[in-house]
Protein backbone atom coordinates (compact mmCIF):
# COMPACT_ATOMS: atom_id res chain seq x y z
CA UNK A 1 0.00 0.00 0.00
CA UNK A 2 1.37 3.41 -0.98
CA UNK A 3 1.00 5.76 1.98
CA UNK A 4 2.93 8.70 0.54
CA UNK A 5 1.01 11.96 0.42
CA UNK A 6 0.45 13.68 -2.90
CA UNK A 7 1.52 17.28 -3.40
CA UNK A 8 -2.11 18.42 -3.08
CA UNK A 9 -2.59 16.44 0.13
CA UNK A 10 0.60 17.95 1.60
CA UNK A 11 -0.52 21.45 0.62
CA UNK A 12 -3.94 20.96 2.19
CA UNK A 13 -2.46 19.50 5.37
CA UNK A 14 -0.03 22.42 5.58
CA UNK A 15 -2.85 24.96 5.19
CA UNK A 16 -4.97 23.21 7.84
CA UNK A 17 -1.95 23.33 10.16
CA UNK A 18 -1.77 27.09 9.57
CA UNK A 19 -5.37 27.45 10.71
CA UNK A 20 -7.18 27.84 7.39
CA UNK A 21 -10.70 26.46 7.09
CA UNK A 22 -12.05 24.36 4.21
CA UNK A 23 -13.47 27.34 2.31
CA UNK A 24 -10.23 29.33 2.55
CA UNK A 25 -8.16 26.32 1.44
CA UNK A 26 -10.45 25.72 -1.53
CA UNK A 27 -10.19 29.39 -2.54
CA UNK A 28 -6.41 29.47 -2.15
CA UNK A 29 -5.85 26.29 -4.16
CA UNK A 30 -8.57 26.97 -6.74
CA UNK A 31 -10.46 23.76 -6.01
CA UNK A 32 -13.88 22.90 -4.58
CA UNK A 33 -14.59 22.34 -0.90
CA UNK A 34 -15.53 18.77 -1.80
CA UNK A 35 -12.03 18.22 -3.21
CA UNK A 36 -10.53 19.61 0.01
CA UNK A 37 -12.70 17.26 2.07
CA UNK A 38 -11.77 14.25 -0.08
CA UNK A 39 -8.06 15.04 0.11
CA UNK A 40 -8.39 15.42 3.90
CA UNK A 41 -10.00 11.99 4.14
CA UNK A 42 -7.21 10.57 1.99
CA UNK A 43 -4.61 12.04 4.36
CA UNK A 44 -6.32 10.54 7.40
CA UNK A 45 -6.64 7.17 5.68
CA UNK A 46 -2.98 7.15 4.63
CA UNK A 47 -1.74 8.20 8.07
CA UNK A 48 -3.91 5.57 9.77
CA UNK A 49 -2.86 2.86 7.30
CA UNK A 50 0.80 3.75 7.77
CA UNK A 51 0.46 3.60 11.56
CA UNK A 52 -1.42 0.31 11.38
CA UNK A 53 1.24 -1.23 9.11
CA UNK A 54 3.97 -0.19 11.56
CA UNK A 55 2.04 -1.72 14.45
CA UNK A 56 1.43 -5.03 12.67
CA UNK A 57 4.95 -5.38 11.26
CA UNK A 58 7.12 -8.11 12.76
CA UNK A 59 9.80 -6.82 15.15
CA UNK A 60 12.64 -8.19 13.04
CA UNK A 61 11.51 -6.51 9.81
CA UNK A 62 14.33 -4.51 8.25
CA UNK A 63 12.35 -2.73 5.55
CA UNK A 64 12.90 1.02 5.58
CA UNK A 65 9.86 3.26 5.85
CA UNK A 66 9.39 6.71 4.40
CA UNK A 67 8.32 9.30 6.93
CA UNK A 68 5.32 11.36 5.94
CA UNK A 69 5.96 15.00 6.72
CA UNK A 70 4.85 18.47 5.94
CA UNK A 71 7.44 20.75 4.48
Amino acid sequence: MDTRLTERERNILHLFAQGYDIDAIADQLGITTEQVEQASLNVLYKLFASSLNCTLEPENATEERELIGVS
